[in-house]
């Protein structure tokens, strides 16, 4: 029977996708109806400003594009120079970054909120491109779109023709956008609790995941 590694373990899939929605939730809610995750939102609701001549309104959609972007672009980088990193998986190194970043982003007052969402797109780069996998099925834990499409393809390709894995696949996708959804329902109840400091939440979350992952395979 095949060992999977944590890092590509259902819980930890489930986590990160409860995370991802919390995430989304937080900055739309209460910084500033920006969305943190969903980029290609950020870039229609750019384009749109800047169709209007409200170009500096379109700078707070512009920050999370590029704060995303350089995420990524963190995260590839710690996973290019993980054969000099011993003491723990790698992976735990941009999960240690996020950490610190919801921190930081709890405290920081809504006059920032600008800088909040770029923190917050930095950390969901870093996510989309640090965990990509759940049991060999490339899944994203930050957002939905493409997980719609590819468990409706797995779905529909299994129940015709009776591919058992295809039916997994499919479900797997399915299951990890109801938890997204639940995340996002989390992240508004939260708000409402803890304004700012909500985020704090997610920080533990993205905890948990950090310490499952002391142990290299799954149960």
């Amino acid at each position: 029977m095949k060992k999977w590694q944590t890092s590509e373990s259902i819980t930890v899939g489930l986590f990160l996708a409860l995370s991802g929605g919390f995430m989304d939730a937080y900055s739309y809610i209460n910084r500033g109806k920006v969305f943190a995750n969903a980029e290609t939102g950020n870039i229609i609701l750019m384009t749109l400003k800047i169709c209007e001549g409200k170009f500096l309104e379109s700078i707070n959609y512009l920050i999370p594009i590029t704060s995303f972007a350089i995420g990524v672009a963190i995260s590839e980088i710690i996973k290019r120079r993980k054969e000099k990193i011993n003491m723990i998986h790698w992976r735990q190194i941009p999960l240690l970054l996020e950490i610190v970043a919801f921190i930081v982003v709890a405290f920081l007052p809504q006059d920032m909120n600008k800088i909040a969402n770029s923190i917050i797109s930095l950390v969901s780069g870093v996510q989309f491109s640090t965990f990509p996998k759940i049991r060999d099925v490339v899944i994203a834990t930050t957002m939905c779109t493409g997980n719609l499409k590819s468990g409706t393809q797995n779905l529909y390709r299994g129940i015709s023709t009776g591919d058992k894995l295809s039916i997994e696949k499919g479900l797997y996708y399915y299951i990890c956008i109801l938890i997204f959804i639940v995340g996002t329902a989390l992240g508004y109840f939260a708000v409402g609790l803890f304004n700012e400091k909500a985020i704090l939440i997610a920080a533990v979350m993205l905890t948990m995941i950090f310490l499952m992952m002391f142990k290299e395979f799954e149960n």
